[in-house]
């Protein structure tokens, strides 16, 4: 039992500094709401290290991922004639307003996935790899055309996050 309260703190103390994390990316980013590219980059700051090693796992270097989403986003100007050079270079942060935390549909889905996820490991914290399991199997969006543009395997991905997840030991 009391393990059982330890681990629901521990994923409580994790969740606050997921969401923490994925809005200061997003607000970085000139966007108002997280979505599921911003929840990735706050899973590889988490402590627990077990994202960053996920990456490591296939061979990809987690830093990537940031110029992944800002080339994805290129690209689609790209493809609809726009020139990111006659944009403005850097969005400015966006300052946040609000008292409660909300996000973009893909930022919902993947909290909504790794709750369900969660409530079927219960003899670990919740864990980094558990966000990138997750957005893994995400097939469409910011955070899946990132990862594609790196050049990851999403299925690749998703059985290194399992495999990171199996070998945590608390």
């Amino acid at each position: 039992m009391f393990k059982r309260i330890k681990l629901r703190i521990l994923d409580m103390r994790t969740i606050s500094k997921l969401i923490s994390g994925a809005d200061e990316e997003a607000h970085n980013n000139g966007e108002d709401k997280p979505g599921a590219e911003h929840y990735l980059l706050s899973a590889l700051r988490l402590p627990d290290g077990t994202a960053r090693r996920v990456f490591e796992r296939i061979g990809v270097d987690p830093e990537q991922f940031q110029k992944a989403i800002e080339k994805q986003y290129s690209d689609a100007l790209n493809a609809i004639g726009i020139d990111k050079g006659v944009l403005e270079d850097d969005p400015e942060p966006v300052k946040p307003d609000r008292l409660l935390h909300n996000s973009k549909p893909s930022g919902q889905s993947v909290m909504k996935k790794l709750y369900a996820l969660k409530k079927g490991d219960k003899d670990r914290p919740l864990l980094g790899a558990h966000v990138i399991s997750v957005i893994a199997n995400i097939k469409h969006g910011v955070a899946a055309r990132s990862l594609r543009a790196m050049g990851v395997d999403q299925a690749a991905l998703a059985t290194a996050a399992k495999e990171e997840i199996d070998s945590f030991r608390c």
